[in-house]
């Protein structure tokens, strides 16, 4: 049976000594990023929703150029 590929992951958290909130990002080799600066949990979401496709197209972009 074929193992499922790994996928990038986004996920709203808050700062526990800012008030603001970061997206998490988890990367199929379970490397974590945070993106953050957002005054909301709604914002990040937003960002999510919004933007991270574009993140993902950009990060696996300038993977490649390292490669």
């Amino acid at each position: 049976m074929a193992k499922p590929k790994p996928e990038i992951t986004f996920r709203p958290v808050e700062w526990k000594i800012l008030p603001e909130w970061y997206v998490l990002v988890t990367l199929p080799d379970a490397k974590e990023l945070r993106i953050g600066g957002f005054k909301t949990e709604a914002n990040a979401r937003e960002w999510i929703a919004r933007s991270s496709a574009a993140w993902i197209k950009e990060h696996n972009e300038r993977k490649r150029a390292r490669t």
